[in-house]
């Protein structure tokens, strides 16, 4: 082991028990790690960063650069570095440098002329990925396949596709790259450059990254949990070795890596390496994929927020095109899309990250990407004070299981996340501000705040976490759940009971049943017909359903018996054709599919026997929307801190800020709410707007987007107002007078 090696191996020893000491006790919700509340990088907003290619030095004009990211009023930018392919002289022998180079130090030059403008520079590395010519030399560098060959660098195509390149490949995270080559290149770009810390894009990945070389085979199958559990230990290693090396050469410097991930997550809990983080990135750029929601941003903020509390999030929105499955890097995106995407950002209480790659494309093949970034960004410069946010005023808890999306077995033809995808909708359209809590955060000190409790197919649950919730209820909490919530312990493994059967008066008296032919085809789960549920007792959740005796039921469901009256039954699926068969061979039946218990300490239980919220999401079924809507607002009752009453489908979020309040109000009315990037929404009539406050205090009111003042009537801490029209993004911020 050489002396370079041998003493980031003691740093990172040294770094990781530490860290663990540091990270020991804390919570998502309530660490802010080792960093002032008022360092740099806790206030920035706003990141506009280009990223370099390869032939970028050839023309690069760094004063034209430079001036872009001022006129954005950028507060940071990634700059390249990397270890891919040097963009300054390198005196190190194995890092290829830039063949239009030619002697220049662009790395530097850009250094220079950000901090001349008052912007911070965080050095980019893509430590996952090197130039595949040096695996001559350096072998176990890479990753393999199981024959042993390089693992192909390209996210589509065929080998004769040109979109894909064998010109590079991923990196192996057990092999001395990480420990050797990747210290001694770090500590020349900051012994060198006056840049303000390193952040490595690519790495670490949500999941662990396959790989058959030597040393991973010693590890045992790459897919098996053996191996997911020793490359999550090896990347804490990494990253507290990095940490100690970063801070080492100036403790006023900062380390950070890609903790992306999204509502789904990844097999691997970065929990660990979030605690210490300064920032959380989101890093999904675009909404990519079919069916994907138009607030696939939101979401991305908010389950960072959700993992890193009240730590920035930071969002990248790509200035390029991504729409459905395809990419043009280089091809300025939807104008509409782009903007949403920031829109749900800063109205989530995000960072936004605004990005582009290549100089000669951004700044000569197509410049209609900087006009989109450069409006935006400069007005939220204007009204700052108005981003800073102190606390959520929502008062509805959405609990995000990534342990659940990552191990629990769902029906064939189903995806974890439509539960969790059909809840989010549905609060969506009723207008219902809420916010995002992760299931190891059920904390007291975290649920307090909260009059209901979201819980839409948490089949993984601790014990420690049922309790949190029954506890919650017991103070007069609401809980709503869906389906097999608490159906199995945090490993995976089934209970005989629901771990929160007493809380809702019920008891299982059967397993799952699934309807359909089992399809995995996700865009047609179950063809056919489903379940229905006949109505045995009027009650609110079934108000607006008076001419009905059934309405639609789930595609899956877990038998039940309650306590009390029975309001739903359960009517089994029948045969859709031929016609002469269509009707049911059993409709009346004791098997109810919801119940509803109210606590004497004012808390209204409801759980709900099927996945109608998630049948809801693969259908749009009316009658499975309505009949949650229905349990959401009679729960809620008049407690809602916020009402917002008109026509459209609108993302709500109120904020207490530091300069007073803050609604914000995102506007997904558009035909592609769920297909690809927006072509633009539509524009609405007025929005009747009720806030009640914190306090009393007199405000005042603007528009911040349209620049109008609003009259405010104010009885109390209760204000009512009325938005005139909403375009596709506003912000009604509420100033103490």
């Amino acid at each position: 082991m050489d002396a370079s090696r041998r003493d980031f191996t003691l740093m990172a020893g040294a770094a990781l028990a530490a860290g663990a000491a540091k990270a020991a006790g804390t919570s998502p919700s309530s660490a802010r790690a080792p960093y002032p509340a008022d360092a740099w990088h806790q206030r920035m907003k706003r990141i506009v960063h280009v990223n370099f290619n390869e032939r970028d030095p050839e023309g690069f004009d760094v004063a034209a650069w430079a001036d872009y990211l001022a006129s954005c009023k950028a507060q940071m930018t990634y700059l390249s570095g990397t270890n891919v392919v040097a963009f300054y002289p390198t005196a190190l022998p194995d890092l290829p440098v830039s063949a239009w180079l030619n002697g220049r130090d662009l790395f530097g030059e850009c250094v220079k002329a950000a901090k001349a403008r008052g912007i911070r520079v965080m050095a980019r590395f893509s430590i996952d990925i090197a130039k595949s010519a040096l695996a001559e030399k350096h072998p176990a560098w890479f990753c393999r396949t199981e024959d042993g060959a390089l693992v192909r660098r390209s996210l589509v195509g065929a080998p004769d596709d040109p979109s894909a390149s064998s010109e590079f490949a991923p990196t192996c995270q057990f092999s001395d790259y990480m420990t050797d080559f990747v210290p001694r290149l770090w500590n020349e770009v900051l012994a060198r450059y006056p840049v303000d810390g390193i952040y490595t894009n690519g790495w670490p990945s949500a999941d662990a990254v396959i790989c058959y070389c030597s040393e991973c085979r010693k590890i045992g199958d790459p897919k098996s949990r053996t191996y997911q559990e020793a490359f999550l230990k090896r990347a804490v290693e990494l990253w507290r070795g990095y940490e100690a090396l970063v801070a080492k050469a100036n403790p006023a410097l900062i380390f950070t890596g890609n903790l992306g991930g999204g509502f789904r997550g990844g097999n691997l809990d970065l929990s660990a390496l979030a605690a210490t983080a300064p920032w959380f990135m989101a890093d999904n750029q675009g909404r990519g994929g079919m069916g994907a929601p138009a607030w696939d941003a939101s979401q991305q903020t908010r389950i960072g927020k959700a993992i890193v509390g009240d730590r920035p999030v930071t969002n990248i929105t790509a200035g390029y095109e991504i729409s459905g499955d395809i990419r043009w890097r280089n091809v300025t995106g939807n104008r509409a899309e782009v903007l949403s995407r920031m829109h749900q950002t800063l109205a989530a209480g995000g960072v936004v990250h605004y990005h582009w790659l290549g100089f000669q494309q951004g700044f000569h093949e197509d410049r209609r990407w900087q006009k989109v970034g450069r409006e935006l960004l400069a007005w939220q410069a204007e009204h700052d004070r108005h981003f800073h946010n102190l606390r959520s005023i929502a008062n509805v808890a959405l609990v995000v299981s990534q342990r659940t999306n990552r191990l629990d077995q769902a029906p064939a033809g189903t995806d974890p996340l439509d539960a969790l995808q059909g809840m989010y909708q549905l609060l969506t359209e009723a207008r219902i501000a809420f916010d995002v809590i992760m299931e190891t955060d059920l904390r007291a000190e975290v649920l307090a705040k909260y009059k209901l409790l979201v819980l839409p197919n948490i089949a993984l649950m601790s014990d420690g976490e049922a309790r949190a919730v029954a506890a919650f209820a017991a103070g007069g909490g609401s809980v709503l759940a869906t389906f097999e919530t608490g159906l199995y312990d945090e490993k995976g493994g089934e209970r005989s009971e629901f771990a929160l059967a007493g809380l809702f008066g019920m008891r299982r008296i059967g397993r799952r049943e699934s309807y359909g032919r089992g399809r995995t085809d996700a865009r047609v789960p179950f063809p056919g017909s489903a379940a229905v549920q006949r109505i045995e007792v009027r009650h609110p959740i079934v108000a607006g359903f008076e001419d009905a005796g059934w309405i639609q039921g789930s595609s899956c469901r877990v038998p039940i018996a309650v306590e009390g009256a029975q309001i739903l039954t359960h009517v089994a699926q029948y045969p859709w054709y031929p016609t002469e068969g269509v009707y049911s061979r059993q409709p009346h039946t004791a098997f109810p599919t919801v119940a509803v218990h109210e606590w004497p300490g004012g808390g209204r239980q409801v759980y709900f026997a099927g996945d109608v919220e998630a049948g809801y999401w693969r259908s749009g079924a009316g009658d499975q929307g309505d009949l949650v809507l229905n349990a959401l607002r009679w729960q809620l009752g008049d407690s809602a801190p916020i009402s917002v009453q008109g026509d459209g489908l609108i993302e709500t979020y109120g904020w207490e800020s530091e300069a007073g309040y803050a609604l914000h109000l995102v506007n997904h009315t558009q035909p592609g709410f769920r297909a690809t990037a927006s072509r633009g929404a539509v524009p609405l009539g007025a929005q009747r707007v009720r806030m009640v406050l914190a306090d009393a205090r007199p405000v005042k009111a603007t528009l911040l987007r349209s620049g109008k003042p609003l009259t405010v009537k104010q009885r109390g801490s209760t204000v009512r107002l009325i938005v005139q029209g909403l375009s596709d993004y506003e912000v009604v911020a509420l100033e103490r007078s």
